[in-house]
């Protein structure tokens, strides 16, 4: 029973690495991530693979990769060296900022109206 981890600090393993990419604060390659996240017991892995993990994690939040990744991107890769992106973007903040067109319905209505009326006209 001495052997039982500690509960992750953080949620998911794009938090861990944006954990340590934030308190290392330069560029870190794949290994140098995992190693950090392992040492430092931020994420618990439940594979044996867990340098494939980060890597997959990386590459599903690069903002440089395309529809069949996450919407959410949080890394940017420079050959092989990863950093925080500068905006990261998350479907939430996409929402929150589209900004809202008040439309004065009537108004337009009667535009529509006016432009039936004027068609009917012209058929005449």
């Amino acid at each position: 029973m001495a052997d039982i981890q500690k509960k992750s600090k953080v949620g998911t393993i794009a938090q861990a690495i944006l954990a340590v990419m934030n308190a290392e604060k330069k560029a870190l390659i794949s290994q140098e991530i995992c190693q950090l996240i392992l040492e430092r017991n931020l994420y618990h892995f439940n594979t044996n693979d867990p340098l494939k993990m980060v890597r997959d994690a990386l590459w599903r939040h690069d903002v440089k990769t395309g529809k069949r990744s996450s919407p959410n991107k949080y890394f940017i890769q420079d050959s092989k060296y990863w950093t925080p992106s500068d905006d990261i973007v998350t479907p939430e903040q996409d929402k929150e900022e589209t900004p809202i067109v008040d439309i004065d319905i009537e108004a337009s209505f009667y535009d529509y109206l006016f432009e039936l009326e004027d068609l009917d006209n012209n058929e005449l």
